[in-house]
């Protein structure tokens, strides 16, 4: 009687959904309950207006609206309407059609479908702001300024705030959504992705945690913060988790002292993403991280950023003072630094990579954009009619697509079940291997564009130079091949000296 009535609903508000569209939100797993309270609460708010004598109390997730609230078809006629009413976006049709076909009416997968339909699409928000960000890039790489305004518009629309999950109040988007859309905004201004990337990525990778941690940076996020992580450290070699930064135990906290170098993202934060060591009872040095409200003093710049790539990233040098830190600002653990970033690194590489697959993404389209107008006169046709251009684009197109593919893998892994070392190499060869094919994407893209790549009004060598730092962004090439090679031959990671036992 239930799916009747569902499959009567259905029919009313619109017409029936495709065998496709069914099948999709099936696979969609509608049972699954991940609808924040707030969600709930709201629906049940119109499940009470459409049935008055209904206790909201007796309410919950799992509750069928047919065999458990006595909705008949009627009741979800006019319970769709009123929801359509204050939310046009949502539509019920799809979640109709997918309970009749799966008798999973819940109140719960309900409350799901509407999250998913009011939450933002960031990837659409990304190419929204693209233009824009593209007009200014060729400014900022040549000043070196820091895109502040670009920040401030990735702040008002939420796209800082796109990892926040659904239980902290925030959209919860993916890992695939994260980087599809930054490959989109990495293709107009490649400082802008590659500087909101420490923010996004570090922002996941504390919510992961979960407990105040997670708790209060989604909050602040939330409101407009705006994280910048600095681990990279001079004399470090790329071994992020042996910091030279300590962190002396006081009173109410620490007392940090160090240098912190290719700080991304410094002008424009609100907060830092540091990490240092302190020492346990045993005078071992302990890893760890904070997150703290950027302060007036103990941090300075020493050093500008003043490079050939990533120009506009305000990557500056730091040096960290006798900087006193208060208990509350620690994150997770003193020792656990290195699983939290070996559980969590699929947020990190996956969204560094796309940066650089979006920017040979942008490169692809440039070239053959130019290639299809520039006319060679001696042949009175564009060059795209010759065999050297058509060989190098086709070139050009299949590295991007294996490094495109190797990125969807790894964002689509099981990211839950591999052990920390297993998991940090296989993100880690993704990344290596996905940034130099899109080196060679743009150093293809040079050569068929010849010279006049090089002059300063084409984009493409601002590519060049960018994409560059993809080569460079840790993890080590020769640390990740080393660790890779001793996994694969079953030779202990940390083995020293490192050339024997």
């Amino acid at each position: 009687m239930a799916r009747i009535q569902l499959k009567a609903a259905a029919t009313v508000v619109g017409h029936a959904a495709s065998r496709r569209l069914v099948r999709g939100y099936i696979r969609r797993r509608i049972n699954v309950i991940t609808a924040s309270p707030p969600e709930l609460s709201t629906l049940v708010e119109h499940l009470v207006a459409v049935k008055p004598d209904l206790r909201p109390q007796e309410i919950g997730p799992r509750t069928s609206l047919t065999r458990d609230l006595g909705f008949d078809s009627l009741d979800l006629v006019r319970l769709a309407a009123r929801i359509h009413e204050q939310h046009p976006e949502a539509d019920l049709t799809p979640w109709l059609a997918g309970a009749c076909q799966a008798g999973a009416d819940s109140v719960g997968s309900m409350a799901d479908h509407l999250a998913r339909a009011r939450r933002r699409d960031y990837v659409a928000l990304a190419r929204e702001l693209a233009p824009a960000f593209a007009e200014r890039a060729a400014r900022h790489d040549a000043d070196g300024g820091f895109p502040h305004e670009n920040l401030a518009e990735l702040v008002r629309t939420g796209y800082t705030a796109m990892t926040i999950p659904r239980e902290y109040g925030g959209d919860g988007a993916g890992l695939g959504e994260l980087c599809e859309a930054q490959q989109v905004l990495a293709g107009a201004c490649a400082s802008t992705a590659f500087s909101v990337n420490m923010h996004v990525h570090g922002l996941a990778m504390i919510a992961q945690l979960g407990g105040q941690d997670a708790e209060w940076v989604c909050r602040a996020v939330s409101e407009g913060a705006v994280i910048a992580g600095g681990f990279s450290e001079p004399g470090v070699g790329g071994n992020w988790w042996h910091p030279t930064t300590k962190a002396e135990r006081v009173d109410g906290g620490y007392v940090l002292n160090g240098r912190k170098g290719f700080f991304t993202g410094f002008p424009g934060a609100t907060h830092l993403f540091l990490s240092a060591a302190t020492k346990d009872d045993r005078g071992l040095p302990q890893p760890m991280a904070f997150l703290v409200p950027k302060p007036d003093e103990g941090i300075r710049v020493i050093e500008e950023w003043d490079a050939a790539g990533m120009r506009a990233t305000g990557s500056h040098t730091l040096a960290i003072e006798d900087f006193f830190v208060e208990d509350r600002w620690s994150v997770g653990e003193p020792g656990k630094l290195p699983l939290l970033f070996m559980t969590g690194v699929h947020w990190a590489w996956c969204s560094f990579a796309s940066v650089f697959v979006g920017i040979a993404r942008a490169a692809l389209e440039h070239v053959t954009a130019t290639q299809r107008r520039r006319v060679l006169s001696v042949i009175g046709k564009p060059n795209a009619h010759l065999p050297g251009v058509q060989f190098r684009v086709a070139e050009m197109a299949t590295r991007l697509a294996a490094a495109r593919a190797h990125l969807e893998a790894a964002v689509h892994a099981d990211h839950d079940t591999a052990g920390p070392i297993a998991h940090y190499l296989d993100m880690s060869l993704m990344k290596m291997q996905v940034t130099r094919l899109a080196h060679e994407v743009v150093t293809l893209g040079m050569q068929v564009q010849g010279g006049s790549s090089l002059v300063s009004a084409s984009p493409l060598q601002r590519m060049y130079r960018d994409v560059i730092a993809g080569l460079l962004v840790p993890p080590a090439a020769d640390v990740v091949l080393e660790w890779a090679g001793k996994h694969a031959l079953d030779v202990p990671i940390f083995a020293e000296p490192r050339w024997a036992e």
